[in-house]
């Protein structure tokens, strides 16, 4: 441990001399000043534990050193040696944060234990600091991870709890972020813009696409780690970010799970700062809580499609129409909304089956499906009803144009599925309060159609 220092600020030579050599002799690190100026200096340019203080000096008071002392290095204790004393002076001393005052010729052996307990009190306020800052750094940090926790419990939709991860991120006071970041999903070899905070998306448009060696993401994505670039002007590993003509610093992170990678979040920092190991640590640790909750939210969303989904067409099932149902008579209901539905069922499909058997049929039923959703429009809802039979919901559109969709979607079946298909078209009517109200006008059309001949469309009340 090093020696404690002690500056002595006084204009008399021989006692600078004389209390020097013996604080030398007693272990103490000494430096002099003859002027408050000087010793003023020499404060400014070392941390003193202790500064021993005349206050008649030649150039500036001694109680104004104390005060500039007390205010450049709080931490640093002053003891006041005078041969002038007064009652003023003493109380002035004392409330300008003076350890003691000192009246000449002192005992030496009372100054040394002054500056014993001095140095104590300096020591035991220093743990006290060191210990606070320590409190308040653990507080930043679990207040980080509260944020970031909250954010992340607040829904299983990763488009519902992504954008306020990335916000609780940049907001947090243990990070130097601006409000500039991006979060990207790694999907396929390439980065989906999941999130982001004041950055437009041409800004990260060239981010779309990133080579593990190509930039500070890429690398980041490969190696799994956290990478920080203090000057995009300048550093060769971000070269698309340099494009921008604009100098800033990125600290990226990566989302990890125990074996990949799913992502990553890029924030922006001020030229030059610095992201201390501590810092890193917790970033590491914040990208793997992030990652694990990513990893989960993909896993429900699997299982929740597979549960929504035929595995066989791909076509959401009748349990997601049931959903899709209710959503569509809520939406006519409170907006006055139209809305279609066909129902369509392949023509003679038990005979297919016994002809070319259980595999061929369910080759028949795929490809069905596929032509549907082909020939249909983007915003329509396509659903395997059951069987062989095939239901359709058509927002905003009457009996008249379902209809077309209908017979578009018929020819197309005819022509390159391999079999045929009847469709029967209802639209919903204010008096139809279920779903079994509006399929059951379908299912009598669709009736209609196969009493007719098969292979045709028929429109409820047309």
């Amino acid at each position: 441990m090093d020696a404690p220092r002690i500056l002595i600020i006084d204009d008399d030579p021989g006692l600078r001399k004389t209390l020097s050599d013996i604080l030398r002799v007693k272990g103490y690190d000494i430096s002099v000043a003859e002027t408050g100026g000087e010793g003023s200096d020499l404060m400014e340019r070392r941390r003193f534990n202790v500064a021993l203080i005349d206050l008649g000096l030649p150039d500036i008071p001694g109680l104004a050193v104390l005060e500039r002392i007390k205010t450049a290095r709080p931490y640093t204790e002053v003891i006041i040696l005078t041969g002038q004393a007064t009652l003023d002076s003493a109380v002035s001393a004392t409330n300008k944060g003076a350890f003691s005052y000192m009246i000449k010729p002192y005992d030496i052996d009372q100054l040394l234990l002054q500056i014993r307990r001095a140095i104590e009190k300096q020591t035991a306020e220093e743990k006290i600091a060191a210990h606070g800052r320590e409190l308040q750094k653990m507080n930043a940090e679990l207040k980080a991870l509260f944020s970031v926790s909250n954010a992340l419990s607040r829904s299983l939709d990763m488009n519902e709890f992504l954008p306020g991860v990335l916000r609780a991120m940049v907001e947090t006071e243990i990070f130097p972020f601006e409000i500039r970041a991006a979060l990207f999903l790694a999907e396929g070899g390439k980065m989906r813009l999941a999130a982001s905070a004041g950055l437009s998306v041409p800004e990260l448009d060239p981010c779309a696409e990133v080579e593990s060696d190509g930039c500070l993401c890429g690398m980041s994505l490969t190696k799994g780690e956290v990478l920080i670039s203090m000057n995009s002007a300048e550093d060769q590993r971000h070269a698309v970010c340099r494009k921008d003509g604009a100098t800033h610093g990125h600290v990226v992170v990566p989302l990890k799970t125990a074996d990949k990678v799913v992502g990553l979040m890029n924030f922006y920092v001020k030229p030059e700062t610095e992201i201390n190991e501590d810092q890193i640590k917790l970033l590491t640790a914040i990208g793997s809580q992030i990652g694990i909750a990513v990893n989960n939210a993909k896993l429900y969303e699997e299982t929740r499609n597979s549960s929504l989904h035929d595995p066989l067409t791909g076509l959401a099932n009748r349990r997601f129409l049931h959903i899709q149902f209710d959503k569509c008579i809520e939406l006519a209901k409170r907006n006055d909304r139209m809305f279609s539905v066909i129902m369509a069922d392949i023509d003679n499909f038990k005979r297919y089956n016994d002809t070319h058997g259980h595999i061929e049929g369910d080759k028949a039923l795929a490809r069905v499906a596929g032509v549907i959703s082909k020939a249909a429009r983007k915003a329509d809802y396509i659903f395997r009803y059951g069987g062989e039979e095939f239901f359709v919901i058509l927002l905003d559109t009457d009996s008249a144009m379902a209809g077309v969709v209908a017979e578009r979607i018929r020819k197309t079946v005819e022509a390159e599925a391999g079999v045929t298909i009847s469709l029967g078209v209802a639209s919903y009517k204010k008096s139809m309060e279920t779903m079994e109200a509006v399929t059951n006008v379908a299912d009598a059309a669709l009736y209609q159609a196969k009493q007719k001949g098969r292979n045709r469309v028929e429109i409820s009340g047309v």
